[in-house]
């Protein structure tokens, strides 16, 4: 992340706004954990309700919808995974449940070490993303710039610099 401040005059509405977007993020990873879609779908649903904002607060909603997006394609992968394990561990449950044997040790057997290793990889960049929308949310709402490394580049290109807010004269 590079650390910038804004040098255009900003109101300081508009830090709360932006650092919003953020925050959209933070709340739909609580509520949303299980499926990883849902952080995307709020972010995006923000910067919809934000896309007539300034220039300033629809940059920073672009930069947070970026980043729930990186997440989305390695906790798609691991949620199918997971329950494609569970599935198969389920199915094996069913066609062996009537001979009266423990059959946990399938169940541990589905966990494997590539498995395990993803997932931990899975928890680690999930647990570093999360501090690190936290931390940009509560520096843009002092009223820095915080431009994320890679997805800033790709912001600017997406973030339109005409001018919708439709509150300024």
């Amino acid at each position: 992340m590079n650390n910038t401040i804004q040098q255009q005059a900003i109101h300081p509405n508009e830090y709360e706004q932006a650092s919003n977007g953020y925050l959209m993020a933070i709340v739909a990873v609580i509520g949303g954990l299980p499926l990883p879609i849902i952080n995307l779908i709020a972010s995006f649903g923000y910067y919809l309700a934000k896309r007539k904002a300034s220039y300033f607060v629809r940059w920073h909603a672009i930069q947070a919808v970026l980043a729930q997006l990186i997440l989305v394609p390695f906790n798609s992968l691991a949620w199918a995974w997971t329950l494609g394990t569970f599935i198969k561990s389920g199915r094996f449950l069913l066609e062996h449940s009537h001979d009266g044997r423990n059959h946990l040790w399938p169940l541990l057997e589905a966990l494997t070490t590539p498995y395990i290793i993803y997932m931990s990889f899975i928890i680690l960049f999930n647990t570093f993303e999360f501090f690190a929308v936290m931390y940009t949310g509560a520096r843009v709402r002092k009223g820095h710039n915080v431009r994320w490394f890679l997805i800033a580049s790709i912001t600017d290109r997406l973030c339109s610099k005409e001018k919708r807010d439709i509150y300024n004269i």
